[in-house]
């Protein structure tokens, strides 16, 4: 009996506790009283939420401690936090919903649902939610979802009960797979337990996925059922306005400082770049590929370090043993010394050999692996390009027809549009050819045919500006290398300067020999290239500061191609540029005569 009152007591204490620590004050009470306190209810998460021996740190948790100092800096409110931990994201859920805690915060990687929306309030995003079908590397690789269910019905796949892991898992089921779940107690562990189970499948947060695959985790993702959601939130009692401020906050420069310094400390320095170019990219699946390609390319840069290494090792093995060999000639019976080093030696060489096979191997795995991202993206673009060119001939048929002018004109943007898809493929498959190596035989190349063919193209979209393309050529021009390179070289060259030239202004093309060299200089009237664009304007997918005048769209891929192909041509590209005053790019070749014989130059 004593000992049932003493349990009694015990969890009545633990619940007033409990009950203490949650908080009923308002965002408008905050105001009135410039004080109070806010109970957070949270979940370890990692990366975004960590505890080390009791310290907590991650994003979220600076995120808000950033949310206080806000409160305090434009409000003169000084807030302080009660942490709560919990176990699972019900738990939290079911504390948020009671109505006496209305003042208290949900934390945890919580994506948001229309579902979910019914029973909490949802902060605005302050990450994006990507969630991928992740596997072991060792299983079946595909590339459309119709390929899914025959490889994977007898695969169980891995997951949390209440997520929206187990959500898009069940709605995979409803397209006719038939697989196995099994629950986990954390989200965190979704890799874990494939790598150690690899008949197994799950979906994973893409953060913690790119955070595997850079370790490199025998983990791959599955090219299908990738699911993009509204963003993750914190959240609240549905009678809260704590809403009201942490809104404001979200979308304030404090909070971007603070989320651009917690993800390089905790994510890597290169996803604040690869975030950006996923929120910015049209096609997130092409912007990911090329992540995952990067991680590819250095897996395989380290492995081929490691096996020079290892050739390092083995030859300083066989100079020591080789030494050892020569002193015990000299100091023991030599038969006898003779037989042992000789089975030394074999020893250490069978290691290093199993070494080598091992290294060899994984260079080969590595090899196959980043020749499938390759394909993948050759695969992807091609496929595009069948419906791009479907919609451009409809929309030709279209214009003879007769048409309002609204119709026209949304005929005129489709039109438009879908050609600037079509240049986006092809500027995709230049990339991919360009890493590929793939280089045909060079031949001579008439390069002033070329650049005022290219001027002919563009007259009209230079007149819909009302610019003027001046033109002054030396004629009989030729370099070394292939029409296309040449083209696309000076093709970008100049869409970017009417992209980004002012109505009524003036372009300069010339092009001169001078002491076996060819120079062509370009020169446009625009803003001209601001220092911190200079220092990105030729990596892919950049994006620069500079506004096109016409409202076009910019890919972020024109300058890196220019860059590339002149490389390949054995050619020099520089630049000068004034802010407010315009930009010249000079392209310098080797100039060889009409009847050059064909070579192929060496790769950059």
């Amino acid at each position: 009996m004593v000992l049932h009152k003493k349990l009694l007591l015990t969890l009545l204490a633990t619940l007033s506790i409990l009950w203490c620590q949650a908080s009923d004050l308002t965002w408008k009470q905050a105001q009135q009283k410039k004080k109070g306190t806010i109970a957070i209810q949270y979940k370890v998460n990692a990366p975004f939420l960590l505890s080390t021996d009791g310290v907590l740190e991650g994003l979220e948790y600076e995120m808000m401690v950033g949310f206080q100092r806000y409160l305090s800096k434009q409000y003169g409110i000084e807030i302080n936090y009660h942490w709560i931990e919990w176990s699972t994201l019900s738990e939290i859920f079911e504390q948020i919903q009671i109505e006496e805690r209305a003042g208290d915060i949900g934390l945890d990687i919580i994506s948001w649902t229309a579902d979910r929306e019914k029973n909490v309030k949802f902060s605005k995003p302050y990450f994006p939610d990507f969630q991928v079908l992740i596997t072991h590397r060792s299983n079946p690789s595909i590339l459309h979802e119709n390929e899914f269910i025959v490889p994977y019905n007898d695969y169980t796949a891995i997951s949390v009960l209440g997520t929206t892991y187990d959500q898009n898992l069940k709605k995979i089921r409803e397209t006719g797979a038939h697989f196995n779940i099994r629950y986990i107690e954390q989200s965190t562990q979704v890799i874990d337990e494939i790598i150690n189970s690899p008949k197994t499948f799950g979906y994973s947060d893409l953060t913690r996925y790119l955070l595997a695959l850079n370790k490199d985790l025998p983990i791959k993702r599955l090219n299908a059922y990738a699911m993009k959601g509204h963003g993750l939130g914190v959240i609240f009692n549905k009678d809260s306005d704590w809403d009201i401020p942490f809104n404001e906050y979200l979308t304030s420069p404090d909070f971007e400082r603070i989320k651009k310094g917690s993800v390089q400390r905790y994510f890597g320095s290169e996803f604040n770049e690869f975030i950006r170019n996923l929120s910015n990219h049209q096609d997130e699946e092409m912007v990911l590929l090329m992540q995952e390609k990067m991680f590819m390319d250095e897996e395989i840069e380290q492995s081929r370090a490691e096996s020079e290494r290892q050739e390092q090792i083995k030859n300083l093995l066989i100079i020591v043993v080789a030494f050892a060999l020569l002193t015990a000639f000299f100091l023991f019976n030599r038969s006898k010394i003779k037989s042992n080093a000789n089975k030394v030696l074999m020893a250490h060489k069978d290691t290093i050999e199993q070494k080598n096979e091992l290294l060899s191997l994984r260079n080969k795995e590595l090899t196959d692996i980043n020749e499938e991202k390759n394909s993948y993206i050759h695969i992807l673009s091609h496929d595009l390009r069948a419906p791009i060119n479907n919609i451009n001939s409809l929309s030709k048929l279209l214009q003879d027809a007769q048409l309002n002018p609204e119709e026209s004109k949304l005929l005129n943007h489709i039109t438009s549009e879908s050609q600037r898809l079509s240049d986006m493929v092809t500027r995709i498959l230049d990339i991919e050819k360009i890493e590929s190596q793939r280089i045909d035989e060079y031949r001579p190349v008439d390069l002033t045919e070329c650049l005022q063919k290219i001027v002919d193209n563009f007259q009209t979209t230079a007149s819909d500006k009302h610019i003027t393309i001046h033109s002054s050529l030396s004629p009989n021009t030729f370099l070394l290398g292939l029409d296309e390179f040449v083209y696309h070289v000076f093709e970008n060259l100049l869409s970017n300067a009417i992209k980004f030239t002012p109505l009524h202004k003036n372009i300069y093309l010339t092009s001169e020999v001078q002491q076996n060299q060819l120079l062509i200089h370009l020169r446009d009237e625009g803003p001209g290239i601001s220092e911190a664009d200079q220092e990105k304007m030729f990596k892919k997918f950049q994006t620069l500061s500079a506004k096109a005048t016409g409202g076009e769209k910019s890919n972020g891929i024109g300058l890196s191609i220019v860059h590339k192909y002149v490389s390949l041509l054995n050619g020099q590209l520089t630049y000068q540029s004034t802010l407010g005053e315009g930009t010249t790019f000079t392209v310098a070749f080797e100039s060889v005569s009409p009847e050059g014989k064909n070579s192929v130059p060496k790769n950059k």
